[in-house]
């Protein structure tokens, strides 16, 4: 990961592990500024360092958004994965026009819930992608596919980020009786957020009835979609990207006995 491009930097690790000119290229002790030269055997000679001098004075600001990477020329993102026919959607429905698509109703609670999440499996060179959904009378039902790539892992300074870009309606009913709704932050609408190595990041949508006669939903079934992105940039700050195409979003939670009007096509991301 890069040092940082503002503020304190040290040799050592005194000013934190991403301030630190050792922490980041490595080197022998006792340190010194002389070992890290642009081009010589601790530095990269990468535009990314452009900065760093290779002879002369030297000093740590240069250092600055300075990072040890080297491009293999192999780095590579693969395609948005697909699910297959073969392979149930969470809510029965199998084909690749949907991220998700349920409509449910119950007597006395009715409940549906859509969950995405992303993370970084550095140890099989992967972005994992795990969707799925439940109601209220339903356990969770994962799927779980993968977007590989090569040479791009977070320890090779690379950042993974996800975006969520979505355009729907919802209707919870009137009164005292009104179904409810949970939905991501606005902010996180067509917003990119950092992915990692160690936890996930998800985006989830709710509706739930649990009074009166009402019902609750996101999307109409037509036209109301969202679409994921996963961008990497690499330690040069070359960027690559895919997306999943736009997905139709329909959730609908009903409480009584109303009969439910299916929305569009669900199936894989």
């Amino acid at each position: 990961m890069a040092i940082e491009s503002s503020g304190t930097i040290s040799l050592g690790t005194t000013a934190g592990t991403n301030r630190s000119i050792s922490g980041e290229f490595g080197g022998s002790t006792p340190h010194a500024l002389s070992e890290y030269y642009r081009g010589g055997s601790e530095v990269p000679n990468t535009s990314a360092n452009n900065d760093v001098p290779t002879s002369s004075t030297i000093k740590f600001s240069d250092f600055y958004d300075s990072v040890n990477f080297a491009a293999t020329g192999n780095e590579a993102i693969g395609s948005w994965p697909v699910i297959f026919s073969n392979v149930t959607h969470p809510g029965n429905n199998t084909n690749s026009n949907g991220f998700n698509n349920q409509a449910f109703t119950n007597a006395n609670f009715a409940e549906v819930i859509a969950t995405i999440d992303f993370y970084v499996d550095e140890s099989n060179n992967r972005v994992e992608i795990r969707y799925y959904g439940s109601n209220s009378s339903a356990a969770s039902s994962y799927t779980v596919v993968y977007l590989t790539y090569v040479d791009l892992d977070i320890s090779q300074s690379s950042v993974w980020q996800v975006k969520a870009d979505w355009n729907y309606s919802t209707s919870v009913g009137a009164g005292a009786a009104a179904g409810t709704i949970v939905e991501p932050a606005a902010n996180l609408d067509n917003a990119y957020r950092t992915l990692s190595a160690s936890s996930r990041t998800s985006y989830t949508w709710k509706v739930t009835s649990n009074s009166g006669n009402e019902t609750a939903t996101i999307g109409s079934g037509v036209g109301d979609s969202v679409t994921f992105y996963l961008k990497n940039t690499d330690g040069t700050g070359t960027a690559r990207e895919v997306n999943s195409g736009s997905k139709t979003l329909f959730l609908k939670a009903t409480r009584g006995t109303q009969q439910d009007i299916g929305g569009g096509g669900g199936g894989g991301v």
